[in-house]
C-alpha cells in the first residue's frame, strides 16, 4: 500500500504546566538499543490493554526508486510480504491465524512499515517471524509470484490515482515542483511502465541492500515485559548480517523555478478546483512548525482568512484547505480551493495571492496562534492512543531526526512560534516559484484560472474512461 506520510506532528499532551499556562508536551516514556549489526530497538511499554504493536520501519521509500525503476520499492514491499524461509505463506494471513490484528504494510516517499498487533503471549512468534523475513526477504520470490505482485501493484494504482477523480494531481505537481533527479521528483507518465519487464535478479539487486539491520528500526509498544523481549529480540535478530552500506540518492540543488502554470481535465469531474503549491520545509526543519500555524491561519473552519474570505463573505467557494506535507528531507505547502459552481478560478486565484500578500502587514494575531494550539492540542490528545500509532511514531522520528522523542520537541517549538515567526516563513517559502493548478472538467479549458496566461496540460494520455 502506498501512503503519504502523516502530516501532522503526533503528540503526546501531559499534565504539567508550561510557561504562559501552557501544557507541557512530554514524550512517551521508552528505552532504545542499537544491535551489534546496526538495529536500532525501542520499546515503550504500556499495560492499559493486553496487546503490543509490532512495527518494523525499514528506512526505504519511493524516492529511493532507482532511474527507470519507478514503483520498484512499492513491489518490494509486497515481495518480501509473501513469507520468508520458515514462513511458508504470506505475513498477513499468519498473522491472523496467531490472532494478530492490523497486520499491513506501507511504503510512503521516505519510508517502508511493517506492523502487526498482537496479544503478548504471541509476541515471540511475531519477532521471530519478522526476523526470518529480515534475514530472508525475498526468499520466497518466484518469476510467477513476481508476475502476481506487479498485477496487484497495477490494481491498487488503479483504484487508489487512476480512478479517482483529479487522482494523478499529486504526482503532476511533485514532478512540477522538484527537477529531474531530485529524490521527490515523479514522471507520472512512466509509472507503473518501468515495472513491466523487472526480474527478480533486478528486484533483489535494486532493495536487497535497504532491507538490512542497519536500515530499520523495530519498535514496540505495549503490554509486555522489557528485559524479557530484549533477550527474544537479541536471540532473533542479532545473528542477521549487517549487510552493505546503503547508497542515497543526491539532493539535487532547489533553484527558483518561477511560476509554472498547469491544466488537469478530467471528464468524470463535476466541479473545477484550484491548487497552488510551494516547496515546503523539511520534517525536522524549524520551519516546519511556523508553516502548520500558517496553514492554520489561512483555512481553519470559518476563522482562517481564506475560509472565510472565499466561503464566508464571498461564497465563491464551498471549502478551502491549506496543508504542509512533510518529507524527511522536504515538504509541500499546498492551498486547495473547492469554488462553488460558476465561481471563476481567475477570481479565487487573485484573493487567494491577496491574503498571501496581505500577511507582510498583518500578521498573525494572538488569538490565532492560540486557535491554532488548541487544535494542535486535541490532535495531541487523540494521535498517540493506539499502540500502532505509537510504534511508528517513535520508530519514524528515530529514523527522521535521530531521536524517537523528536516530535515532543516539536509540539514544544509550535508552542513557542510567535507572529513574525509566520511572517518570516510564509515570505521564505509562498514565494513566485510556485506550481499553480486548474483542474477542470474534460474541454473546458475557458474554466481555467487566468487562461490568457501560458499554461501546459498535463493531463495523461491515457487518462482513464468512466
Amino acid at each position: 500500500m502506498r501512503g503519504l506520510l502523516p502530516m501532522i506532528c503526533l503528540l503526546q499532551l501531559a499534565g504539567a504546566s508550561a510557561s504562559k499556562g501552557q501544557q507541557a508536551v512530554r514524550p512517551l516514556d521508552f528505552s532504545r538499543y542499537a544491535l551489534p549489526n546496526g538495529m536500532t530497538v525501542i520499546f515503550n511499554v504500556d499495560r492499559a490493554t493486553p496487546l503490543v504493536a509490532v512495527n518494523v520501519t525499514y528506512h526505504v521509500g519511493a524516492k529511493d526508486d532507482p532511474p527507470g525503476q519507478r514503483g520498484i520499492t512499492h513491489l518490494c514491499e509486497h515481495a518480501i510480504a509473501l513469507g520468508s524461509p520458515n514462513v511458508d505463506q504470506p505475513l498477513q494471513p499468519f498473522y491472523r491465524s496467531i490472532g494478530g490484528t492490523s497486520a499491513r504494510a506501507e511504503t510512503t516517499d521516505d519510508l517502508t512499515s511493517f506492523y502487526v498487533v498482537v496479544p503478548p503471549n504471541q509476541l515471540e512468534t511475531a519477532l521471530w517471524a519478522e526476523s526470518d523475513r529480515m534475514a530472508a526477504p525475498f526468499s520466497r520470490l518466484t518469476p510467477e509470484r513476481l508476475g502476481a505482485i506487479r498485477g496487484v501493484v497495477g490494481q491498487e494504482r488503479q483504484q487508489n490515482v487512476e480512478n479517482a477523480t483529479f487522482g494523478v494531481s499529486r504526482e503532476l505537481t511533485l514532478a512540477a515542483l522538484f527537477p529531474e533527479g531530485h529524490p521527490y521528483h515523479i514522471e507520472t507518465a512512466v509509472a507503473g511502465a518501468d515495472l513491466a519487464n523487472l526480474t527478480v535478479a533486478e528486484v533483489r539487486a535494486a532493495c536487497l541492500p535497504f532491507y538490512a539491520p542497519p536500515n530499520a528500526v523495530l519498535s514496540l509498544s505495549g503490554d509486555f515485559d522489557a528485559q524479557r523481549v530484549r533477550a527474544w529480540v537479541d536471540r532473533y535478530f542479532a545473528s542477521i548480517p549487517a549487510g552493505t552500506a546503503v547508497g542515497r540518492k543526491q539532493q539535487v540543488p532547489q533553484a527558483q523555478r518561477g511560476e509554472r502554470r498547469l491544466v488537469l481535465e478530467d471528464r468524470r469531474a463535476v466541479q473545477p478546483q484550484l491548487h497552488i503549491d510551494w516547496i515546503g520545509a523539511a520534517y525536522s526543519s524549524e520551519d516546519r512548525t511556523a508553516l502548520m500555524a500558517l496553514a492554520s491561519l489561512l483555512s481553519a473552519n470559518r476563522f482562517g482568512r481564506l475560509s472565510r474570505l472565499l466561503v464566508d463573505d464571498r461564497q465563491l467557494a464551498v471549502g478551502v484547505s491549506a496543508t504542509h506535507y512533510d518529507f524527511e528531507s522536504s515538504g509541500v505547502f499546498e492551498i486547495a480551493v473547492f469554488p462553488r459552481p460558476g465561481a471563476s478560478l481567475s477570481t479565487v486565484e487573485s484573493l487567494v495571492d491577496s491574503v498571501i500578500a496581505g500577511l507582510a502587514n498583518a500578521p498573525p494575531t494572538a488569538e490565532e496562534l492560540a486557535r491554532f494550539n488548541a487544535a494542535n492540542a486535541v490532535t495531541a490528545t487523540t494521535s498517540l492512543q493506539s499502540k500502532l500509532a505509537r510504534a511508528g511514531t517513535l520508530g519514524q522520528d528515530q529514523l527522521f531526526a535521530g531521536d524517537p522523542a523528536f516530535y515532543a520537541a516539536q509540539a514544544n517549538a509550535a508552542r513557542q512560534v510567535t507572529p513574525s515567526d509566520v511572517q518570516r516563513a510564509a515570505a521564505k517559502y509562498l514565494t513566485s516559484s510556485r506550481v499553480v493548478m486548474s483542474l477542470v472538467q474534460a474541454g473546458q479549458l475557458g474554466a481555467v484560472s487566468k487562461p490568457e496566461l501560458p499554461f501546459v496540460n498535463v493531463t495523461p494520455s491515457r487518462a482513464p474512461r468512466p
